[in-house]
């Protein structure tokens, strides 16, 4: 088998040992010179910003899109200023100096740098000219220049807020990238940032939580939630499934056997990749064809969203199905990180059970000239009676030629070598679409005739198992054997044509090459 880099996650940058490999952009003394850590008082903060950011469709103009930040006020008037892009997260400080009602920063500095891999990834911020022109043919071009030397000043007023001064279409503080001096593609023409002083929904002490109280439907799966009362009032964590500790407030007025739940927006819950989380209500309409659509706007601020609770069966409904609830970065856009649909709890007394088979093995070649195969299946989190089962108790078993197969530690970069593979299981190599029971399964593959998968759950130490269900490959195929393709090297480079070691979230160029010196490239979406 050969590793290879099936897809990454939401972009998550790992800060490695500081090294001196890297090469030095214009005006930085060092690549290395990164702030990781500030003393002094701490602000939390929003940081709003406007400018230009890199997708599929190339460079795209962003609008007012917040973030959650904070801010370190330090001695000697020093303030540094940590994660300003919500689509870089470097988990690094830039630095300025408080003079008066102004905060100047110094530019270029250095916020990330990373050679894990063997291959120098390192940013910087500075101030980037856009320049308008037209080559010798008379068409237009864009240069992007970034400055090699240069500051910015924020404004300070008397609530803290700091606001970019001098920032335009035709300068953007912009990311750059020390190894080549050039622009990434991510810029901003507006920053203003200020202070953040909510604090999330809370359970107050003295209520009893009652732990997995609820369960919340999914797609064939369920995930629980904790709950508590305290008389017109109740609390929900873990309504949200990416957000399992963040709580919620709700009220209720009880009407003989029902109650009605209601869910005020605007509550702040947290924060989630680099994001204030609220709540939102927003509108869904659904076409002849099923094709799901949101309104582009919230209802209103003082809209509720309503479940009816039936107090004798112990299940909440939503009232309004075409409403849906938003776990929200924005209090008057919606921009979404998880939505619940024609929401659904229900009250079991128990999770044991034995876990329905797996269905709809499939056997995907669609990347057998990339030296792998994939195989996917539904995983149903749902007993043979119908409960819905614990996802932390529930794992599954892979066979190969009808013997249970060990997924290697070094191969599928793992912390350790598995057998058993935990539902919400995801990495490198397998991969779990969010809020659904499909899973898939990538190999290199030699001589697989038939490929099975088994359900093995255990709830309070007592173990139970689906049947194992095969899917016989060679009869898909129509050979006798199945052998992948070699793989050389595979190597991803931006839509500029830079080889990127570490592709995060994005679009990129994805460049194959075998040991018979044949070679493929194709754009791939890596999330």
């Amino acid at each position: 088998m050969k590793k290879f880099l099936l897809s990454i996650g939401a972009m998550c940058v790992a800060v490695s040992a500081m090294a001196n490999t890297a090469k030095i952009a214009p005006g930085l003394s060092s690549m290395t010179d990164i702030i990781y850590s500030a003393e002094g008082q701490r602000q939390k903060v929003s940081v709003t910003t406007s400018g230009l950011t890199m997708s599929s469709y190339g460079l795209e103009v962003f609008e007012d899109k917040v973030m959650a930040s904070h801010v370190i006020y330090g001695d000697d008037n020093d303030v540094y200023i940590y994660n300003i892009f919500a689509d870089l997260p470097t988990k690094t400080y830039f630095k300025g100096v408080k003079e008066g009602d102004k905060v100047i920063v110094d530019l270029p500095q250095a916020i990330f740098y990373d050679d894990s891999d063997g291959y120098v990834e390192a940013y910087y911020y500075t101030l980037v000219d856009i320049v308008e022109g037209v080559d010798d043919e008379g068409y237009p071009t864009t240069s992007y220049i970034p400055k090699e030397k240069a500051s910015v000043t924020f404004s300070v007023d008397e609530f803290g807020t700091m606001v970019a001064q001098g920032l335009d279409e035709q300068c953007i503080f912009g990311a750059c990238d020390s190894e080549y001096g050039d622009w990434i593609g991510l810029g901003a023409s507006k920053i203003e940032i200020s202070s953040f002083d909510e604090t999330p929904v809370e359970v107050p002490a003295n209520l009893e939580v009652l732990k997995n109280y609820w369960t919340s439907e999914g797609n064939e799966y369920g995930w629980q939630v904790n709950f508590a009362q305290d008389g017109d009032e109740v609390y929900f964590q873990g309504l949200v499934e990416r957000m399992p500790k963040a709580w919620v407030k709700a009220n209720v007025v009880k009407d003989g056997n029902t109650a009605i739940v209601s869910i005020p927006q605007d509550q702040y819950v947290g924060d989630y990749s680099s994001y204030h989380i609220f709540t939102k209500c927003v509108e869904m309409t659904t076409d002849d064809k099923g094709n799901i659509f949101f309104e582009d706007k919230p209802l209103p601020s003082d809209y509720e969203f309503q479940l009816i609770w039936d107090l004798d069966k112990n299940t909440m409904e939503a009232k309004d199905k075409n409403i849906v609830l938003l776990f929200n970065t924005s209090r008057s856009e919606v921009r979404m990180v998880n939505d619940l649909m024609d929401m659904k709890l229900v009250r079991q007394e128990s999770y044991d059970g034995v876990p329905q088979n797996p269905y709809g093995l499939e056997f995907e070649d669609v990347m057998e000239d990339e030296g792998f195969y994939l195989f996917s299946f539904n995983l149903p989190a749902v007993s043979t009676e119908g409960k819905y089962l614990l996802l932390d108790d529930l794992k599954y078993v892979v066979y190969i030629n009808d013997e249970e197969w060990t997924f290697d530690a070094d191969e599928y970069y793992l912390e350790e070598s598995m057998e058993e593979i935990p539902w919400s299981f995801s990495n490198y190599w397998f991969i779990k679409d969010y809020e659904s029971a499909r899973h898939r399964v990538a190999f290199f593959v030699e001589g697989i005739d038939t490929f099975g998968v088994q359900s093995v759950y255990n709830c309070d130490g007592v173990e139970t198992r689906s049947e194992i269900i095969t899917l016989d490959v060679e009869e898909i195929m129509g050979v006798e054997d199945v052998e992948a393709a070699k793989v050389a090297s595979v190597k991803y480079y931006d839509l500029t044509g830079r080889e990127v070691a570490n592709p995060a979230a994005g679009i990129f160029i994805k460049r194959t090459v075998f040991t018979d010196g044949s070679a493929s490239s194709f754009k791939t979406i890596v999330r």
